[in-house]
């Protein structure tokens, strides 16, 4: 089903109305690609590279550039564009190249629901 399809199935549901109450369409755009300020770990770039992951987009490089300069960084980007990436690669990256190293991911960023 189509992203307009879904909308309208789901505007259409009893209980659904008016709980929608704006949608647009952004037209596709051309990408961006971005550099990073020293390679990676050659071979990180070649399994992105292998899962036409590579190259990077800017907004991917910059926060790989960011978090080795071990800066904060949040991404706020639209669906689909790869935001895993900016977290993954570093996090990866760190462990290929350090002996010992180990990565702790936790989710979700939000309260636990309450249980009775």
């Amino acid at each position: 089903m189509d992203t307009a399809g879904f909308i309208h199935h789901l505007s259409s549901q009893k209980g659904y109305s008016d709980q929608i109450s704006h949608t647009e369409h952004i037209p596709p755009r051309d990408p961006t690609f971005g550099t990073l300020e020293n390679p990676l770990n050659p071979l990180l770039e070649k399994v992105l590279d292998d899962n036409a992951l590579w190259p990077l987009y800017s907004h991917q490089a910059e926060a790989v550039n960011q978090a080795r300069k071990l800066r904060n960084v949040m991404v706020a980007t639209s669906s689909a564009s790869g935001k895993t990436l900016c977290y993954n690669i570093p996090v990866l990256e760190a462990i290929l190249n350090e002996k010992n190293c180990r990565a702790l991911y936790l989710f979700p960023p939000k309260p636990w629901p309450k249980t009775s």
